[in-house]
């Protein structure tokens, strides 16, 4: 009878692996995951190092880059925090952050974005550091601005014909 019983909890045990994650090795083009995997797709814990050399450790679901954890880049400067969707953005005062991208399969990307005045105060368009340290609108940032306030205005049906990008965050 302990037999019977030691083997149907060892079948249960068994079985209910095959259902959960498991670790493993993926490749995505020049990157490498190792960690949970499910359904073939990096999801739960691991870590992924891409092909510049800096690294991603913590949350992943569905092959992307999503919940806590900590990114360290080639310089060595580390990002800790919630990530959505691969995005992280660190505070660097209230008007100006930077915002890091990871994607398992693209690598990474870090930019800059300053926050809009006045009719488009909730949203942040592309910067970078200037000579002198400060931040300033990149050419894009700018367009992206005027193209906000305008419509943020109602004089948002011009002639532009123009469907540019999001430009949230």
């Amino acid at each position: 009878m302990q037999n019977k019983i030691f083997l149907i909890t060892l079948f249960i045990f068994f079985s209910s692996l095959t259902n959960s994650a498991y670790s493993d090795t993926l490749n995505f083009g020049s990157s490498t995951y190792v960690g949970d995997v499910k359904k073939d797709k990096a999801h739960g814990k691991g870590i992924i190092t891409f092909s510049d050399g800096s690294k991603y450790e913590g949350k992943f679901s569905k092959n992307k880059i999503h919940g806590k954890g900590t990114y360290t880049d080639l310089n060595g400067n580390i990002f800790k925090g919630k990530f959505r969707y691969g995005k992280y953005s660190k505070k660097i005062d209230k008007n100006t952050r930077e915002t890091i991208n990871l994607s398992v399969k693209v690598g990474n990307s870090s930019y800059f974005e300053i926050r809009g005045k006045a009719e488009v105060s909730n949203k942040w368009f592309e910067a970078e550091k200037n000579s002198s340290g400060t931040y300033e609108l990149t050419t894009k940032g700018k367009m992206d601005m005027d193209k906000a306030t305008e419509e943020a205005k109602g004089d948002g049906g011009g002639s532009d014909g123009g469907g540019g990008g999001g430009c949230g965050g």
